[in-house]
């Protein structure tokens, strides 16, 4: 098996198999051969013309270093921004630019060091699992030639039959990570072409694709040369101009309303020209003849003087930097196991994450330094080992499949909305505007119990917009666009109407939940949850504003155990008594992207989410302690999630089925 890399990018709208921003190189020594890929992506629209000239500075600065790999690709990252920070510092603010950079060197065709300064993202696929790597709220987060030092993050990887994807933050937010893990999981010869019909909208993107697989590339990368000879050369340029040895990209080309500053299209004034950074020798030559008064004297003995520092510099120097150098060690491992011993003793797991991400930080900048020091992997281990626990992924082995709907249910099937209760579950559906009711056990055929369109008693029912189960008097409720409401009793094949008084005064329904034989209804037009006191055949009581009017444009599902829990995308919100507590799900890894769906076990005070862009069900206790995230790569097309009544097994549903698999009590 080999390394092979694969990319493609929108150039100004246009495809391209290799955009700009992105650097692809060789550097090959007499003891091992290395593949740099560089991305650079920029932070806003004027620094997109320096992505380039970046990516190849950095690439040819790493060539040219001595030490180990993550040691030169620190110095090399840190003299690239150095250079551009200084040209910064004298140009116009308006002129000012900044470039993130994400960089990964391969050795031996698997094992790599991923760096990261700035925006940009990647995706690493080992086995099932599937990781993502940032910089965001880290210290890495400042990108090259902002005024602030860099630290970068560094990542070490082992590919083994693995995949690792580099992206442009922009494409990301247009694929999501449901779409980029699917594309993964399809495998290296697919990943790219899954990927692009999701970005061939966007004006400039970077997509690079890092397999261990023995396949020819399309385009081989070409060589670094990094050797010197001294006699020939006298100053050498490693800066952002061009670089004769090394063919020229495609020019960027910009989006309507992109100016080159300082070309005279902004109007504005010019820019200086870009620093060098360059490593200098002395060139002298003899003159015709000499001053007749040279002092010989004095020239002897500042020549005696300065071979006599030359030499103690030699003898010292040394164990002076040695000594720097260890100590620098030191004190990174000392700042990284304090960072640990932050982390032991932090109460919440959002501090506990921040110090063990500092901790890897910190260990890191200890191995450029020192990279066969076994500390260091001591602490790394320990620091992963910890973070994953906080992740808590449960990675679901036992998914039953109830239900498929194809074949079993008259199409076009469209769910909406999953409920158990009654020995049943109660799929409500948009293509046909129906509510369905199914054996769990899949023994009895679904039946359609609810129809938009039909007539129930002397109601003509419209498409059903919620529905919850009643378990104080054993039914499933059924609010329709219209605002009528329906039950469902057990036994009974039909709905019928029920008494619901003022309900065309609400100005929306987005979810309706039933706790101890009250009916609450979320109305996000109107600002609030409307509680209803059961009387008569129904609900024909005073409705009770709950919440007081409160924002709540977007929120999309209810929940309610004497408290009020409110989907509102992308947080999870919690009122006690008409006021607002902290968000739910402190503490999880990543905010949910997508959530669809929302579920209490009110006997466990477990809230449970169906999160269909993160591809995974997030459970979090009555307090808003995110604890636990299943996962399985069904989840694609999450559409709802229910729980079963005795709280030990979860149901998915999807767009093509209803899934089930057992839970474990916190």
């Amino acid at each position: 098996m080999t390394v092979w890399v694969g990319r493609y990018a929108m150039v100004s709208g246009q495809v391209r198999e290799h955009g700009p921003w992105l650097v692809d190189r060789v550097r090959r020594s007499e003891d091992q051969e290395l593949r740099v890929v560089v991305l650079a992506e920029p932070t806003d629209a004027r620094s997109a013309e320096f992505c380039h000239e970046v990516a190849e500075a950095v690439a040819v600065l790493f060539a040219r270093e001595s030490l180990s790999i993550t040691g030169g690709l620190l110095r090399a990252l840190r003299q690239a921004h150095a250079n551009l920070a200084e040209w910064n510092r004298r140009s116009l603010r308006e002129h000012r630019v900044a470039v993130g950079v994400t960089c990964a060197v391969v050795r031996d065709g698997r094992e790599v060091l991923l760096a990261q300064v700035g925006p940009g993202v990647a995706y690493v696929r080992e086995g099932d699992r599937i990781t993502r790597y940032h910089t965001a709220e880290l210290p890495a987060a400042t990108p090259i030639g902002s005024p602030d030092p860099i630290e970068p993050l560094f990542t070490s990887l082992t590919l083994n039959d693995g995949q690792l994807l580099l992206l442009t933050e922009n494409a990301e937010a247009a694929l999501g990570r449901h779409t980029i893990e699917n594309a993964l999981n399809a495998g290296p010869e697919q990943a790219l072409a899954q990927l692009f019909p999701h970005t061939r909208g966007l004006t400039d993107m970077n997509a690079v694709l890092i397999a261990d697989l023995d396949i020819d590339e399309d385009q081989i990368a070409a060589p670094l040369d990094f050797e010197e000879e001294p006699e020939e050369i006298e100053g050498r340029e490693v800066a952002f101009t061009g670089m004769d040895d090394i063919p020229e990209p495609p020019p960027v080309r910009r989006p309507r309303g992109w100016k080159v500053l300082g070309s005279g299209e902004d109007g504005g004034a010019p820019r200086p020209p870009l620093p060098s950074i360059r490593r200098t020798r002395t060139v002298g030559g003899r003159g015709n003849a000499l001053a007749p008064l040279v002092p010989w004297r004095t020239v002897a003995l500042v020549a005696a003087a300065a071979v006599g520092l030359a030499l103690l510099a030699w003898l010292v120097l040394p164990g002076i930097l040695s000594e720097d150098r260890a100590a620098e060690l030191d004190t990174a491992i000392a700042q990284a196991e304090a960072q640990l011993e932050v982390a032991a003793t932090a109460e919440s797991a959002d501090s506990q994450r921040e110090a063990l991400q500092a901790a890897l930080t910190e260990a890191e900048r200890a191995r450029a330094l020192a990279p066969d020091d076994p500390r260091i992997e001591q602490i790394v281990a320990n620091a992963e080992a910890r973070l994953a626990a906080l992740d808590a992924v449960t990675n679901v082995e036992n998914l039953e499949r109830l239900v498929t709907f194809e074949g079993t249910i008259t199409a076009p099937v469209q769910p909406e909305e999953l409920v158990a209760g009654g020995n049943a579950l109660w799929l409500r559906e948009s293509g046909r505007g129906r509510v369905i009711r199914l054996d769990p056990a899949g023994e009895a055929e679904p039946v359609e119990v609810y129809r938009a369109g039909e007539t129930y008693g002397d109601v003509t029912a419209r498409d059903p917009a919620a529905i919850a189960w009643d378990a104080s008097t054993q039914r499933l409720l059924i609010i329709d666009a219209g605002r009528s409401l329906f039950a469902v009793d057990i036994g009974n094949d039909t709905a019928a109407p029920l008494a619901l008084r003022d309900a065309d005064e609400m100005r929306s329904v987005a979810g309706i939940a039933v706790y101890l034989g009250n009916l609450y209804i979320l109305d996000p037009d109107g600002g609030e949850v409307w509680r209803y006191l059961p009387a008569a055949e129904g609900f024909d009581s005073e409705r009770t504003g709950i919440l007081g009017g409160v924002d709540l444009a977007g929120s999309t599902g209810l929940a309610v155990d004497g408290e009020v829990f409110v989907l509102d995308a992308p947080s999870l919100r919690h009122f006690v008594q008409g006021r607002e507590e902290e968000p739910m799900l402190r503490g999880i890894d990543t905010p949910t992207e997508t959530p669809v769906g929302l579920v209490e076990d009110v006997l466990r005070e477990i809230v449970y989410v169906a999160d269909r862009g993160g591809g995974r069900i997030v459970a979090s206790d009555r307090e808003g302690e995110f604890f636990r995230q299943y996962r399985h790569p069904d989840f694609i097309d999450l559409r709802g999630v229910a729980v079963a009544p005795d709280g030990t097994a979860l149901y998915a549903l999807t767009s093509d089925g209803i899934s089930s698999f057992p839970v474990t009590p916190r």
